[in-house]
Parts: C-alpha cells; sequence; structure tokens
C-alpha cells in the first residue's frame, strides 16, 4: 500500500475514501425543530460533504438519515467542520459523532458495492 509523507493513505490526507454519491440526506440542527432535505456530495464511514442551501455554521451537531441505497437508510450524528459557498448552495463538511460499528460498515459496503474500482484505487495502489 503506498504511503505519502503523513503516513495518510489519501492525496487529501484521509486515511478512508470518500466515495462521490449523491444520496438525499435530511438532517435537524440540534435545537431546531424542522427537518431539512439535501444531498451529499460524498461519503466515507467516518464523515460526509452536504450540498445544502442552507449556511449551516461549523461546529453545529446535525441529526442526520441517509439513504445509502434502495430501502436502506441509516440514523447518524455529526458534527460540521467547515463550510463553503459553492455559488449556488453551500458545501458543508461533517464528521459522524458516536456512529456504531455496524452503521460504519453499512457505509462502507454501500459505498463500496456501488464503485468497487474507486476502493481498489485507494487502497490497492502499488501492490
Amino acid at each position: 500500500m503506498a504511503q505519502n509523507q503523513n503516513n495518510d493513505f489519501n492525496d487529501d490526507g484521509r486515511y478512508f475514501p470518500r466515495w462521490e454519491v449523491a444520496n438525499k440526506v435530511t438532517y435537524k440542527h440540534e435545537k431546531g425543530v424542522n427537518f431539512h432535505e439535501c444531498v451529499s456530495r460524498d461519503i466515507s464511514n467516518t464523515g460526509l460533504c452536504l450540498r445544502t442551501y442552507e449556511k449551516i455554521p461549523t461546529n453545529e451537531k446535525l441529526s442526520m438519515t441517509i439513504e445509502l441505497a434502495d430501502g436502506i437508510t441509516v440514523q447518524t450524528q455529526g458534527r460540521t467542520l467547515w463550510e463553503k459557498d459553492d455559488g449556488k448552495d453551500f458545501l458543508v463538511g461533517v464528521r459522524f459523532e458516536e456512529i456504531s460499528d455496524k452503521v460504519q460498515d453499512m457505509i462502507f459496503n454501500c459505498a463500496f458495492e456501488s464503485q468497487p474500482q474507486v476502493f481498489q484505487q485507494k487502497w490497492f495502489q502499488g501492490v
């Protein structure tokens, strides 16, 4: 397995690869009462990037339901790490918190099944 100088396994410094997927995500702010819908830009078993129509402040706690595949959804919580105005919408980086091994496995398996070539390229470089 090829490693960079920082002992990370991806070009952006992440150990786990992120898969570019447009999954439906429903989220609610920690102190909010309304649910909002958006889509993911990418996902891994440790976090995701949301594409939203609202600016979400950094360090905001979110409760989320993520649709991984037809009929497969997971519920988790996360905290926003960054946000970026992308012109017509906002990109929001979220790190999962208190996520079970089972949910991490479900995310990983659905991502792998949708894009196995990405997994092979990211994890088996130089083998």
